[in-house]
């Protein structure tokens, strides 16, 4: 998602909400758009304080959750323990095949998987939300 259009969405949000749009609120939006890797906000607080940008990490926890409340991030649980962030992105779904032993996540397109499980969920008559799917096992270098 672009910037612009993600600060706009998050204000507009923040401004449903009664609540304001801040400093500390900014730096973390902006953190958590430019990523391009799948961060937790225990990795997110440390990339930051590790360049100097101290924001508390409940300040980061709270705000993560509100941008993915907003629509802005998605989130994913990587069987690690805690939850992975990802920017909403233009692209297609994709999936996510991670490494059990070092951790590594690679995200995969399945052809016409989008497809199927919309065309299951029609015969169901389930209105679907969303999907996750999680492929695990062990990279090659490992």
């Amino acid at each position: 998602m672009e910037l612009g259009k993600a600060i706009k969405i998050y204000r507009d949000f923040l401004k449903s909400k009664g609540l304001l749009y801040t400093k500390p609120r900014e730096i973390v939006l902006k953190e958590a758009i430019s990523a391009t890797w799948h961060f937790s906000a225990d990795e997110l607080t440390s990339q930051m304080h590790n360049r100097g940008i101290n924001i508390s990490r409940a300040t980061i926890y709270r705000t993560l959750a509100s941008m993915k409340e907003a629509g802005i991030l998605n989130s994913v649980d990587f069987g690690h323990g805690h939850i992975h962030y990802e920017a909403q992105k233009a692209k297609k779904h994709h999936q996510h095949i991670t490494c059990e032993k070092c951790g590594t996540i690679c995200e995969i397109q399945i052809e016409n998987l989008e497809k199927v499980i919309n065309s299951t969920a029609v015969k169901a008559k389930f209105k679907q939300i969303q999907y996750a799917i999680r492929i695990s096992g062990v990279c090659e270098k490992c």
